[in-house]
């Protein structure tokens, strides 16, 4: 009889059994003490995110995207910027699944619970520029909302009683008027149906709502500096408002009850009253240029003002002839005939207004009137013992058949007989041109070319402008 010695395997080892289960559960344990920071051996996407204030972020914070933790905060620590203003630097540890990350992306520090934990908030960006592993994301990048207990601590004893008697002021407001807030709520039906298409504009990508309250964010941090200006603003208000206070009946409630007729009077009659409107604007548009000179003119004014203040006292005696004078004119003026004159005297101006805009142009563009006084004057310039005698040429016209010196039943152009003679054609301008209304803007007498070859009756072809001779005063 044979035996065969029996095989014992190691399983069946109670100790080593019991070593390999305490050996499993250690690890065991491991593994999900350290979950948070990442299994070992796996590959991790890390950023250094740049961040004002990390906002009480811990390490093994959580980060999010999508609603979704891809990651945790391994570290977080203080260093300085470029311009050695203190920062806090976050190490993230993010999934593998979500590198490389656009550079436009956001990285905001949120409250994730009422007692104080934080997470990290990614929201991915669309830009074609990612960043690498281990990079640093910039301060631009990053921010972090307002906290709960910020928020509340502004509401200290002095604004919490303020809060009580706005609230206090509110119900007194409403006490009594249910029936007009139940017309204002139904009168609202509208609004809210109109509200949807505004709604969806606002929701679109092309309005860019969010990148309004990234400016209002800018806008915000610009009036940190001034924060205190604006606190001291609103303490001058409420001085303000106090002593208003004292006129708020009858006088302010009285002016308020007035203001929407106002405005409806206001909107009645504006359309009447553009003309004037634009009137005045043109006005202060001409009265632009000497605004502009006020700085030099205005010493010259007040010190002609203050000499004026220094003289006026003197002429009291004037003044009183002057007032008596007035008076004196008053009761002529409201005299039968004198009335009769003025109308007269108006019909006379408005009958010559148009003879007088007619000749204006005659000596303001073209001068005739100072060049044809020049030249009467010129005739009495020749001194003799005795004086002066008469300066002039007689032209004469020979008395040629078909000439101007005979009776022609056509103008004189060239000469019909005794064709060896220098006879030449005429030249007449009966009603020049002088930049009248109604006719040519040009000075065409004492402008116009001779021509030898044919007769020229009237104004000259073309326009020959409206330059003349200058005049100038004689030197005595």
């Amino acid at each position: 009889m044979s035996f065969r010695r029996r095989q014992t395997s190691p399983f069946g080892n109670p100790i080593l059994i019991g070593a390999l289960t305490v050996l499993v559960t250690i690890v065991a344990v491991t593994l999900a003490y350290n979950a948070n920071n990442g299994l070992p051996f796996v590959p991790r996407y890390t950023l250094h995110l740049q961040i004002a204030d990390a906002s009480e972020v811990t390490k093994n914070a959580e980060v999010h995207m999508g609603g979704a933790l891809i990651g945790v905060v391994d570290s977080v620590s203080p260093t300085r910027d470029s311009a050695g203003q203190p920062i806090a630097v976050m190490d993230l540890s993010l999934q593998k699944n979500v590198e490389p990350l656009p550079v436009d992306s956001t990285f905001d520090v949120r409250l994730k619970s009422s007692i104080g934990l934080k997470y990290i908030q990614i929201t991915k960006g669309t830009s074609s520029q990612t960043y690498p592993n281990g990079a640093t994301v910039p301060l631009s990048q990053s921010g972090s909302e307002v906290d709960l207990d910020q928020f509340l601590s502004m509401f200290d004893a002095k604004t919490r009683l303020g809060v009580t008697a706005s609230t206090i002021g509110f119900s007194d407001a409403l006490a009594g008027r249910g029936a007009g807030i139940n017309d204002a709520i139904g009168a609202f039906v509208p609004l809210v149906e109109n509200l949807g298409p505004v709604a969806r504009n606002l929701a679109s990508k092309k309005t860019d709502f969010g990148g309004f309250f990234h400016g209002l964010e800018s806008f915000s941090s610009a009036l940190v500096p001034v924060a205190r200006t604006q606190a001291d603003l609103y303490a001058n208000l409420d001085t303000t408002f106090t002593a208003l206070a004292s006129v708020a009946v009858p006088f302010l409630q009285q002016w308020i009850s007035d203001t929407p007729p106002t405005f409806s009077a206001v909107i009645a009659t504006s359309p009447h009253i553009q003309a004037f409107l634009n009137n005045t604007a043109g006005l202060f548009k001409a009265l632009r240029p000497g605004f502009a000179t006020l700085p030099q003119s205005a010493p010259v004014l007040a010190a002609a003002f203050a000499a004026g203040a220094r003289n006026l006292p003197g002429t009291t005696a004037l003044d009183q002839q002057l007032l008596s004078l007035a008076q004196h004119l008053e009761s002529y003026g409201q005299t039968p005939a004198v009335n009769a004159g003025l109308d007269r005297l108006t019909l006379t101006a408005s009958s010559l207004r148009s003879p007088l805009a007619f000749l204006t142009p005659v000596q303001s563009s073209c001068n005739y009137v100072t060049l044809f006084l020049r030249n009467i004057a010129s005739t009495l310039s020749d001194d003799v013992i005795t004086g002066t005698v008469l300066r002039f040429n007689l032209v004469v016209i020979a008395d040629t058949p078909g000439s101007e010196g005979v009776p022609s039943q056509r103008p004189y152009t060239t000469p019909q007989t005794q064709t060896g003679q220098f006879i030449g054609p005429i030249h007449v301008n009966p009603y020049p041109n002088t930049d009248s209304p109604g006719q040519t803007p040009e000075c065409a007498a004492g402008n116009e070319r001779y021509s030898g070859k044919a007769a020229r009756i009237g104004n000259p072809p073309g326009n020959v402008g409206l330059k003349t001779e200058t005049t100038t005063r004689p030197k005595t």
